[in-house]
């Protein structure tokens, strides 16, 4: 991985946290993308120059593109993405006391992050 040139996903926290520290380590340069939100600008501040944030929401083609823009800008190229965000709504399919199903607007938003 060294003198690699990596994007990834939801790298602010979790498992996307993780890969980017540990790409890092390794000898990669990273563009960590993930919400405007979220602790990425701070993350990439404690891992140093081989490390930019890109705030972006993955669901917007626009804010992606931006973010592939600034792996451009900052490293001069683009040689590996890792999809790390994701989200999750713990519900049931089918609630039989409410007699209400899982809406399909909340299934499509985890379906269009993961």
């Amino acid at each position: 991985l060294q003198g690699m040139v990596a994007l990834v996903t939801g790298g602010a926290s979790g498992l996307g946290r993780a890969t980017v520290e540990r790409l890092v380590e390794q000898g990669s340069r990273v563009v960590l993308l993930d919400l405007p939100t979220s602790s990425g600008l701070q993350v990439a501040k404690e891992l140093g120059e081989r490390c930019v944030f890109a705030p972006a929401n993955v669901t917007s083609a626009e804010e992606v593109g931006a973010a592939l823009d600034l792996a451009q800008k900052e490293f001069g190229r683009l040689d590996l993405v890792v999809n790390c965000a994701g989200i999750g709504i713990a519900v049931k399919t089918y609630n039989s006391k409410k007699d209400k199903v899982h809406e399909l607007e909340d299934f499509q938003t985890v379906i269009n992050v993961s």
